[in-house]
């Protein structure tokens, strides 16, 4: 697992348009994103964008038995 800086640039309904960062955790960009898109509000939200993502640090897992 990884602790990412997410950017989203928000479109709202009502005409303006915000930057916002979010940290998340995940193992992949994808996630990532998906993650911080659903910690917006969607029923006010026109369209979102991507930004920019950073890995900020790594979360330390055991390995597991069994999985490769």
């Amino acid at each position: 697992m990884k602790t990412f800086k997410i950017w989203l640039k928000i479109y709202w309904i009502s005409g303006l348009c915000q930057n916002r960062s979010f940290e998340v955790e995940a193992r992949t960009f994808k996630e990532a994103f998906d993650t911080a898109e659903k910690m917006v509000p969607r029923k006010r939200v026109k369209r979102i964008k991507h930004i920019r993502a950073k890995i900020v640090g790594y979360i330390f897992e055991p390995p597991q038995r069994g999985v490769n």
